[in-house]
């Protein structure tokens, strides 16, 4: 009897363990989708109110989660990336303007700068060290080095640009790096031509040797190949556009009419046999649209009143790609899905500097609450409109359908936002984080105050001081720049604007009426930098020495690769 209680109480506990682990064997797998989109205005998707396209896919996409009327980014690409990857301010790592005010900011891909060579901890390491698996398709932006890429840093796979889109990597613009050299030389030519004509003078009427004669003229050629080379190894080089597969150059340059449709492709592929092995996973699709030159592929072509429309009508379709293979894999109800701008719009030539079409001048003009609201500035600038971008997010159960918020939120939020999604224990790393998590808005999108997530919100340029600060519906400028440009001198006397009621921080606040809260901002600011070492940050990712031999190319001798591989893409259009 005693043997058979024992075997009996053996069987039951067996029972209750296989149960248990069965359990744990069915929890349901929780996954992230985070979709960011290259230089999207708050105003260009319809669901913010655009009357001159129509996005539906994204607009289904707000219409089952919550839509962000203040998620602000940052002035440059490199600076949103590495925002949405760490949660942490890109002073931290050298990614903003460059010191030397003198120039233009340059950026190569021969340059060693970028954010996670320095081992800094981001979503793609967090998900390797949980024993998760972490994807990155398309557009990168932080590091064209081998130690620099995604599959170097804690993504398992890696397919897609090393930068984004790009005059270089367009026809249609008719500008490369030989344009970039002429562009230069031009700009030189009183100074080479004043050398060239003194040196043939000295030599005419003996003033120097034969010797020294070659030897100048020498010095002044060498002074114009050095040129010639470091126009060749700026972004403006075809070359610098390559398609990869983890670390392998597939393609280079990429073909522009159909890199979008690759991309869309490989996320495709992914969702349909990759996902379902049971394996928590976070893949980012990054997008090449619409940042000018405005992508898109050849059957997006002139299907709307301009390029920039073009380009936003591929983004939503492949959006709309992207969610019908989530859902068709049933992996809608247990995937938290992030849709964001990494940085707002530019209406002004890179090159030029000229302004772009008026045709998509509204992108700074949005519709909340039923509510008209245009903003100033636009990318590059610290006014709303260089740093306000459109943000969805949906997780069935967890965020309410339909909803929309005011709160104050940034791209740094969504690191902090990942961790509470799957409860990771928060490490000493994770102390430097600038980010809050977005749960409590998740809860109660109207939530109150504006600045209940964040009590300050500071708004970097570049290496010097702090451009402005947000608290709440107050927005503080302190530097004296432009609609096109952060940085810039301190000003006087701090400009301060209630962005709610004045979006477009057109009539300043009476200074002396808000000196306390100056005084506080000051404090508080000081005491960040302090506890961030931002005085320790020496140089930019703009003032690394770019190096010839560093540029990335398929063959030593030859920095051209064509990709013919399955160039298929019938099935995209027609399932």
């Amino acid at each position: 009897m005693k043997r058979a209680s024992i075997l009996l109480f053996c069987l039951v506990l067996i029972r209750l363990v296989s149960n248990t682990r069965h359990f744990k064997q069915n929890l349901p797998q929780l996954n992230v989708l985070l979709m960011i989109a290259d230089d999207l205005g708050i105003g260009d998707l319809s669901c913010y109110g655009n009357k001159n396209i129509k996005t539906p896919n994204i607009d289904m996409l707000a219409s089952d989660g919550i839509k962000f009327n203040r998620m602000y980014s940052f002035p440059s690409d490199s600076g949103g990336m590495a925002a949405i990857l760490t949660g942490q301010q890109p002073p931290k790592f050298g990614l903003v303007k460059s010191k030397n005010q003198s120039r233009d900011d340059f950026w190569s891909p021969a340059q060693q700068g970028a954010l996670l060579h320095l081992g800094a901890r981001n979503l793609g390491r967090v998900f390797s060290a949980n024993n998760m698996n972490s994807f990155f398709n398309g557009r990168w932006g932080l590091g064209f080095q081998p130690d620099t890429i995604p599959t170097s840093n804690g993504f398992l796979s890696f397919y897609g640009t090393l930068m984004a889109h790009s005059i270089g990597c367009t026809t249609e613009n008719n500008f490369s790096d030989s344009s970039l050299f002429w562009k230069k030389m031009a700009g030189y030519s009183p100074i080479i031509l004043s050398l060239v004509t003194m040196i043939i003078i000295s030599k005419y009427y003996s003033m120097i040797k034969f010797r020294t004669f070659f030897l100048l003229m020498f010095i002044l050629l060498l002074g114009i190949v050095s040129l010639r080379t470091y126009c060749w190894v700026s972004i403006y080089n075809p070359k610098a556009c390559i398609l990869m597969e983890n670390n392998v150059i597939k393609e280079q340059p990429y073909n522009e009419d159909n890199v979008s449709l690759r991309l869309i492709k490989n996320a495709v592929h992914f969702f349909k046999y990759r996902a379902k092995n049971n394996v928590p996973f976070l893949y980012i699709m990054s997008f090449l649209q619409p940042k000018f030159p405005h992508l898109r592929s050849t059957e997006f072509k002139n299907k709307t009143k301009s390029s920039y429309y073009d380009s936003i009508l591929e983004l939503d379709w492949s959006v709309g790609k992207i969610l019908k293979a989530l859902e068709k894999n049933n992996l809608k109800n247990n995937t938290l899905v992030i849709f964001v701008s990494d940085n707002a719009p530019s209406f002004t030539h890179p090159v030029t500097k000229l302004p772009l079409s008026p045709k998509h001048l509204e992108s700074n003009t949005y519709t909340a609450n039923k509510i008209v609201t245009k903003l100033r500035g636009e990318k590059g600038s610290s006014f709303e409109g260089g740093l306000r971008v459109p943000a969805i997010m949906r997780l069935p159960g967890t965020i309410p359908e339909n909803a929309e918020s005011n709160v104050v939120t940034s791209l740094m939020d969504i690191y902090p936002t990942v961790l509470d999604y799957y409860n990771f224990e928060k490490t000493v790393y994770d102390r430097a984080i600038d980010g809050k998590s977005l749960y409590p808005v998740f809860k109660d999108p109207n939530l109150s105050p504006s600045n209940s997530l964040h009590d300050q919100l500071y708004h970097f340029c570049d290496l010097g001081p702090v451009g402005a600060v947000t608290v709440g519906n107050l927005k503080v400028l302190f530097r004296k720049g432009t609609e096109t440009d952060c940085s810039g001198s301190l000003l006087d006397n701090p400009l301060i604007f209630n962005v709610s009621s004045d979006p477009e921080e057109l009539h300043p606040l009476p200074i002396n009426a808000h000196m306390p809260l100056l005084y506080h901002i000051k404090a508080s600011l000081k005491k960040y930098e302090m506890k961030a070492n931002l005085h320790q940050i020496k140089h930019s990712q703009f003032d690394q020495t770019p190096n010839p031999f560093d540029f990335p190319c398929d063959d030593i001798l030859d920095c051209s690769k064509t990709y013919d591989e399955d160039g298929s893409f019938d099935a995209l259009f027609h399932e």
